[in-house]
């Protein structure tokens, strides 16, 4: 059985801990597992030419939390204060995601897609802090990669 590949570029992978190499800005996944987690040349180069790629335009990548609702809450709240924060860690702390939750090669295809850097984004701009789409085991479950919300829609590239 062949599983589509998505090819998500363009947005910034949210990780604990402090950065090695470059940032990573796109992941790929297939049925349920992710494939590769890096920058975006890096992990356009696993296509085998069918794979659906994906512009996030921007868009955070995380895990996916166990109360996305309230996931969203949290961090809008620390952004509107203006406080620094890593989200993953946060999320974590309060319980919203399992602290060995990572995006890597070879872990769930459980990830969410934040309209936000929530890291990187302004008191000003919390109230736009949102979850633009979900996977669960590999597939869309909120959001449409083809329709949703983010600024162009998939399509197969090589």
């Amino acid at each position: 059985m062949t599983h589509e590949y998505v090819i998500a570029v363009g947005g910034r992978v949210l990780q604990d801990g402090p950065a090695v190499g470059p940032a990573p800005t796109a992941v790929a996944w297939a049925a349920d597992g992710v494939l590769a987690v890096g920058p975006d040349d890096v992990v356009r180069a696993i296509s085998r030419g069918d794979s659906t790629f994906l512009d996030l335009g921007g868009c955070a990548v995380t895990p996916l939390p166990s109360d996305p609702a309230g996931a969203e809450r949290l961090l809008r709240a620390a952004v509107a204060a203006g406080r620094p924060l890593r989200a993953l860690e946060l999320l974590a702390k309060a319980g919203l995601l399992d602290p060995a939750a990572r995006l890597e090669p070879g872990s769930p295809a459980d990830l969410v897609f934040w309209s936000v850097d929530p890291e990187t984004a302004s008191p000003g701009s919390a109230p736009s802090l949102r979850i633009v789409a979900a996977v669960r085991g590999g597939a869309f479950t909120e959001g449409d990669e083809h329709v949703g919300a983010f600024p162009r829609a998939a399509r197969p590239e090589g």
